[in-house]
């Protein structure tokens, strides 16, 4: 008994110090943690982490990002789904990654007073995606706080999930993005 006693009493305070220095930290939709950063980040970040768990897809596998559409209508998105696809584009291509511009139109659009223009949303003045592999695509939903985002590789070969990743961006940051109907 008192060997026992022994071993607990090195054991025991060995084990609290050991914990001690361990750096646990669970985030929860409770934790302030879960929507900590601005929107722009927390999009980078869920990149990084799909990025991270797509095996499979390296840098060379041609990448198309679509819009991320409203999860109760998928044929309708808004300026707050066109800016994340743009967001994830910047990623993706910041970490050298192939990703093709899926609006790229046939021709430069000239308008006066306007400017020029090489993107389109109408699928007749586009060229069409080459050697695509991997979709981005996603969805979201909002509640009066919050704006929950899921994000999804997925195979052009065969629908397969490859990878996912959810994540929640406070309401009041995107709000006005939200009001604005996707053209």
């Amino acid at each position: 008994m008192r060997c026992i006693l022994r071993w607990l009493a090195i054991i025991l305070p060995l084990g609290l110090a050991v914990a001690g220095c361990a750096d646990v930290h669970l985030v929860t939709p409770a934790s302030p943690d879960y929507i900590t950063g601005d929107f722009g980040t927390l999009t980078y970040r869920a990149i990084d982490q799909i990025t991270g768990a797509a095996s499979g897809i390296d840098k060379a596998t041609p990448v198309v990002v679509t819009s991320l559409a409203d999860v109760q209508n998928l044929d309708q998105s808004s300026a707050f789904g066109n800016i994340v696809a743009d967001m994830i584009r910047t990623r993706l291509v910041q970490d050298g990654y192939a990703t093709s511009e899926i609006r790229l139109r046939n021709a430069v659009s000239l308008q006066k007073n306007q400017g020029e223009f090489l993107l389109s949303r109408d699928s007749k003045a586009i060229l069409p995606p080459r050697n695509v592999a991997v979709i981005l695509t996603g969805t979201y939903t909002t509640t009066l706080q919050k704006v929950y985002i899921s994000l999804k590789f997925i195979s052009a070969y065969d629908g397969n999930i490859i990878a996912g990743v959810d994540y929640v961006v406070p309401h009041r940051e995107v709000a006005e993005l939200l009001e604005q109907h996707g053209t």
